[in-house]
């Protein structure tokens, strides 16, 4: 019976023909490799996404939805590309945790599965694990998007898996109209300084302030308005950490005896947009505040002067 068996059938076709065996081998290898890509290709689109992200509105459970609206998806940025770091090796890992996923959902239910996405819209640190920095930065930036192709594999040979594989700064960037956080200053509300350079290398993640980026339901989703429920993206953050967040007085007037604004004083009472947009731009350099405007009601005079409820000397703002 030994000699009959299928081992032994193999085992001699192989000492025969040892040429058509490896040839054969080869190709098994081939189609192994060639099935496992188009499993990765098909469970990477939106399409499949959206088999768990079914609802055709905004909000949780609608994320495709809101991602066909948005200008991502317009410039063929999917959902791989953001919520997996650049690099073939994050990309697999990536990969391999969405099997978890699909496990909770199956075995879980939805309600899991809402309970996990309603976390990822309100709480930022754990947003910033979902859609990490780097992925913004690598398509936003020039100088990451060159730091991390030279550090990592960016792409591998013959397969495409991912638009951000293509995007090579700042020919990706200047092509889609786009500006470079980190250089240029915002084109949409130019009033407004967001220091990227300076939150990035705090270490603030992108989606503290850019929650629901893609998500919103809109062509274009600016800075959140609320980082958390009900706490504001920049005052809920400065306010926190205010031992640690040092901002610089603001000279006001440079000539003669200029006064100063104490941000670090100011935002221990008040929301950042108590007086950005109305009393103030948000952008430096852009307020000029005259004698004249001392008895008017703008500027720090809504609230400073005679019978308003803050206190008015020249002392307080000029330093003598």
């Amino acid at each position: 019976m030994g000699d009959t068996g299928l081992l032994f059938k193999i085992k001699s076709f192989v000492e025969k023909h040892p040429l058509t065996a490896l040839f054969s081998l080869f190709i098994l290898i081939l189609l192994i490799i060639y099935l496992n890509i188009e499993v990765i290709h098909f469970t990477s689109q939106p399409q499949f996404c959206a088999k768990c992200h079914p609802k055709e509105a905004p909000g949780i459970l609608g994320e495709v939805f809101t991602w066909k609206e948005n200008i991502h998806a317009k410039h063929n940025v999917a959902c791989l590309d953001c919520h997996a770091k650049p690099g073939i090796i994050n990309y697999f890992l990536t990969k391999s945790k969405g099997l978890k996923d699909t496990f909770n959902f199956a075995f879980r239910g939805q309600e899991h599965m809402i309970k996990v996405l309603h976390k990822s819209f309100t709480d930022p640190v754990y947003a910033s694990k979902v859609v990490s920095s780097e992925s913004c930065l690598f398509c936003h930036t020039d100088y990451y998007n060159e730091k991390f192709r030279k550090e990592r594999l960016i792409k591998l040979p013959l397969v495409h898996f991912r638009t951000l594989e293509e995007v090579k700064n700042p020919e990706w960037r200047k092509a889609k109209g786009m500006i470079d956080i980190l250089t240029e200053e915002v084109r949409r509300t130019p009033d407004i300084d967001p220091k990227h350079a300076s939150h990035i290398k705090a270490g603030v993640s992108c989606v503290f302030c850019h929650r629901r980026v893609a998500h919103g339901g809109q062509l274009i989703n600016l800075a959140s308005t609320n980082i958390c429920e009900q706490e504001r993206v920049c005052s809920s953050c400065h306010i926190k950490n205010k031992d640690v967040i040092n901002m610089k007085d603001i000279v006001i007037q440079k000539a003669g005896n200029p006064a100063r604004f104490s941000h670090n004083t100011h935002v221990q009472t008040f929301e950042c947009d108590t007086c950005h947009f109305s009393l103030f731009k948000m952008k430096a350099g852009t307020t000029s505040i005259t004698f004249k405007d001392h008895n008017s009601d703008k500027y720090c005079f809504s609230c400073h002067g005679e019978n308003k409820a803050a206190p008015f000397s020249c002392e307080l703002c000029h330093s003598l």
